[in-house]
Order: structure tokens, then C-alpha cells, then sequence
């Protein structure tokens, strides 16, 4: 008994669907623990907070903004960009689903949540970057991994992209000859 051709796209449309349910409930719960991690730095930041008002300082006010401004600055925005993107991957994962029925559509989807994952990713390394440190020297060894990690990642989309190309290419010969013994037949 041979699987109709029918049968074979409504099982690929099927299994495509979870494919995609499984990578947003996964983008959700990267979106929602990074949202977390950056509220929470951001509620009780590096270096804490004064105690007590006196000496040019305010209550409550971050240690780090008053001993360290440039450090503290690099990491409040750097934390408030990772908390933003974060709440922008939320509102994406959120879109109706009819936006991935169109292939079209569901590439950009694809592309702008990607972009928006990587600012949310290196923002929570700035601020990690900018907080956790004393020196400057220890910020150089992070941002120097920064740029080892891009370099990563750059490689990595490199060899995706030959792949897919590849991939792509055999499934044009197989749609062709497909075609042929059709014709044939």
C-alpha cells in the first residue's frame, strides 16, 4: 500500500506546524526568562543601593551611578535594551498564527525575531559585561568574548546558509525528475 501524494503534504503541513509551535514556545521561554533576569538586575542593580540619604547620595539610589557613572550607565542601558527586546519577542511570539501559513510572511516573521533575539542576547551580556566587573581590563577580556562569540555565530550562519543552499538545490532535482517520471508514466 503506497501513501498518496495528498497524504504525504497533509503529513509534511502537520509536522511543520509543530515544527513551529515547538520554536515559539521555546522563543517564549527565552523572551520570558531573559524579561525576568533584566527586570530583576534592573530592581537591585550591581554594587546595590544606598541605604541612607547623606553625603551627596540619595536613598535607594544605585551605589555604582554615583562611584562609577560611565560603568553604570553602560549597564543601564545596556540591561534596558535587553528588557525591551525581550518584551518585543514576547509581542511577536503573541502574533496570530495566521501569520505563518504564508511562507513569505513567516520568513520575515523569522528574520525580525532573530535580529531582535541577538540585541536581547548581547544587551544581557553588555549589562553583564558593564556590572559585573571592577576594571576596565575585566571588561576588555568580556567584550574580547564578544567578539569571539559573534565570530561564532557569523561562521555558523555561514555554513546554515551553504546548506540550506544545497539543500534546496537537491530538492529542485528531485521536484525535476519527479516531474519527469510523471510525465513518463
Amino acid at each position: 500500500m503506497e501513501i498518496s501524494t495528498e497524504e504525504k503534504d497533509a503529513a509534511k503541513k502537520e509536522e511543520e506546524k509543530k515544527r513551529i509551535y515547538a520554536m515559539r514556545k521555546y522563543l517564549m521561554l527565552l523572551g520570558i526568562l531573559v524579561a525576568s533576569v533584566t527586570y530583576q538586575a534592573g530592581l537591585d542593580p550591581p554594587g546595590k543601593a544606598w541605604q541612607s540619604g547623606g553625603d551627596g547620595h540619595e536613598a535607594g539610589n544605585p551605589v555604582m551611578h554615583d562611584n562609577r557613572r560611565p560603568r553604570y550607565l553602560a549597564f543601564f542601558y545596556s540591561n534596558s535594551t535587553s528588557f525591551m527586546a525581550s518584551i518585543v519577542v514576547i509581542l511577536l511570539l503573541l502574533v496570530p498564527k495566521k501569520i505563518f501559513e504564508d511562507k513569505t510572511e513567516l520568513g520575515r516573521w523569522l528574520v525580525v525575531m532573530n535580529a531582535t533575539i541577538v540585541l536581547d542576547l548581547l544587551g544581557l551580556l553588555g549589562a553583564y559585561a558593564a556590572g559585573s566587573s571592577r576594571g576596565w581590563k575585566t571588561s576588555v577580556y568580556v567584550f574580547v568574548l564578544v567578539i569571539a562569540v559573534a565570530a561564532y555565530m557569523a561562521i555558523h550562519l555561514f555554513l546554515s546558509w551553504i546548506s540550506k543552499r544545497r539543500r534546496s538545490q537537491i530538492t529542485q532535482e528531485e521536484y525535476i525528475d519527479q516531474k519527469q517520471h510523471d510525465a513518463r508514466v
